[in-house]
């Protein structure tokens, strides 16, 4: 599989909608995008998979992250419930970063990206943004094929 075929099978939306779409249903969306692209990973011949574990445990902390933040606001501000809400929050910020740069060093790799290059996924907003960086770096890499005529 070449290069353009690994950008056309990654690109997947608008990170605008992947973002949206995130915020309305609480993260659980994103946890879809998480486990689609995933999958689309398993496509791409010689790409070493991601953990099951990381990906499932990853989606995990996202429906329950969803589930324990709609009960906290039934809950008194001290109860025990918003801890555990904050910190169900903080541990899937923390995998969504692991699975961020688990897919940043492989289409690094993949690509043979120095860099300063353009197909360069950059470290500092993989960090920041995670799976919404991921998404925009596939759809700026697949511009780049729509604008030099490459990309169907």
């Amino acid at each position: 599989m070449n290069r353009k075929e690994i950008i056309q099978l990654m690109k997947s939306q608008s990170t605008w909608r992947l973002y949206l779409l995130s915020a309305l249903s609480l993260g659980i969306y994103t946890a879809f995008y998480v486990q689609q692209q995933s999958q689309k990973l398993l496509q791409i011949p010689n790409m070493p998979p991601i953990s099951p574990l990381l990906i499932q445990g990853l989606f995990g902390c996202y429906m329950l992250s969803a589930i324990v933040t709609v009960a906290s606001f039934f809950v008194p501000p001290e109860h025990a419930f918003n801890v555990a809400s904050s910190l169900l929050s903080i541990a899937t910020s923390l995998l969504a970063i692991v699975w961020a740069f688990q897919m940043r060093s492989r289409f690094n790799l993949i690509f043979a990206s120095p860099a300063p290059s353009a197909d360069w996924f950059h470290g500092g907003w993989t960090f920041l943004f995670t799976v919404f960086y991921i998404n925009y770096k596939f759809n700026t890499l697949h511009q780049d094929l729509e604008e030099i005529g490459y990309a169907s």
